[in-house]
């Protein structure tokens, strides 16, 4: 029979021990040793980084009361240990039902551009900025409006020959959950290609921002935080430290 795990005995410090535990060893070797599979909705994040929230809150357990339950004594669903998470402070990202991840886990997986073996920053450049302008640009904004200053960041960037040109990600990134593009009525994305696309984001001066369900996550203060620690973690992934240090500068964050 289950054992019941007592959630409301996890601490804070605990599950932060049990995070520096899954650094130590990987996410592997963590999962292995603690009897826990690799989670395919639920991740806690923590300073941009993805943890299996499951195997997380019970080790923190074992940590909090010298049990060390494996999953087969949960009795609660994930959505519980989600809770238990959010009331310590930290931030578990989900989708829906089906899902295999929520908004922050899209970044963690969104395919990029890539020209001669290297992979372009360019869509996490444009989040980031987006991110930190949310005052600035409350709605959906004119590439007009925002194309010099996009360029600017997004030139350290560059892995062609030739300048980054904003309109790429600014049209690239309608398919993620973090971006819409507003485009002419009779005009299918899904039929036009990319290039296409962005140039008539160029001639029609498109609108596009962050969408609505970001931006209300964006007002929960660890969220941001986590959303730009995985942003930031990306574009190093992609550049290099120094030019996201510089980038941060730049926006001012």
């Amino acid at each position: 029979m289950a054992v019941k795990v007592n959630l409301s005995a996890i601490t804070r410090p605990a599950v932060l021990s049990a995070i520096k535990e899954f650094d130590e060893v990987g996410q592997e070797e963590f999962l292995r040793r603690r009897g826990y599979a690799e989670a395919r909705n639920f991740r806690l994040v923590y300073r941009g980084r993805f943890y299996d929230s499951k195997a997380i809150a019970g080790v923190a357990h074992g940590y909090a009361t010298g049990h060390f339950s494996n999953s087969s004594e949960f009795s609660g669903g994930l959505a519980t240990v989600a809770d238990c998470l959010n009331d310590l402070g930290f931030v578990v990202d989900h989708g829906g039902k089906h899902a295999r991840g929520g908004l922050l886990w899209d970044l963690e997986t969104a395919q990029v551009f890539t020209r001669g073996g290297r992979s372009a920053a360019y869509k996490f450049v444009v989040l980031l900025w987006a991110v930190t302008h949310t005052d600035t640009y409350p709605g959906l904004v004119r590439v007009s409006e925002v194309r010099k200053e996009l360029a600017e960041l997004l030139a350290p960037f560059a892995v062609a020959s030739s300048a980054p040109n904003p309109a790429d990600p600014w049209v690239a990134l309608r398919g993620s959950g973090w971006w819409t593009v507003e485009v002419p009525e009779g005009v299918d994305p899904a039929e036009v290609g990319h290039q296409a696309l962005s140039a008539l984001a160029v001639r029609e001066d498109l609108r596009a921002g962050l969408t609505e369900s970001v931006r209300h996550r964006l007002r929960e203060a660890v969220w941001r935080e986590e959303a730009i620690a995985v942003l930031t973690r990306r574009i190093g992934a992609l550049s290099s430290p120094r030019r996201v240090h510089e980038l941060v500068r730049l926006l001012g964050n």
